[in-house]
């Protein structure tokens, strides 16, 4: 196990919040490395939650998520979605998309989904997201590396 996080930790991936809200109206995200594109027609994007994550029950039973990928400049941002606060969103600007979702400002770019699917995958469950809108922001992007967020100038 030891050697499989080591050699992931290799692998150079952007970060993103993943944000939805639940059906009493609270506002829940987690900081997410594992996203990836699916499919263009229709347009789908995939991103795994772990099941022990505290939002678990709400993205099980939303209609939607967004997906936020951050910027070089938000690492402030994925580290306080990748935490257990009560309230992520205190004191950050966001606005509110698609079936009430908070859609974070400033982000790279925003994909903002219908959910399709949930398949269970080990420790995890994959979300599979239909993109209704995408949105496109302006800045370089947010990098993930051996355990340390990074600007994108760092491989310059």
């Amino acid at each position: 196990m030891r050697d499989f996080k080591q050699a992931l930790a290799k692998y150079v991936t952007g970060v993103t919040v993943v944000t939805t809200v639940d059906g009493a109206g609270r506002r829940w995200g987690f900081t997410a490395s594992s996203f990836s594109s699916v499919s263009l027609d229709p347009p789908q994007i995939l991103v795994c939650l772990a099941r022990s994550a505290q939002c678990y029950p709400a993205f099980t039973s939303s209609a939607g998520f967004a997906v936020n990928v951050l910027t070089g400049e938000q690492e402030n941002v994925a580290r306080r979605f990748a935490q257990h606060d009560a309230d992520k969103f205190a004191g950050l600007p966001f606005s509110t998309g698609e079936h009430g979702i908070p859609i974070l400002e400033g982000a790279l770019a925003v994909l903002q989904c219908v959910t399709r699917a949930r398949f269970p995958a080990g420790d995890h469950t994959i979300l599979l997201g239909e993109v209704v809108q995408a949105r496109v922001g302006q800045g370089e992007p947010g990098l993930y590396y051996d355990r340390q967020f990074r600007g994108a100038g760092c491989f310059r």
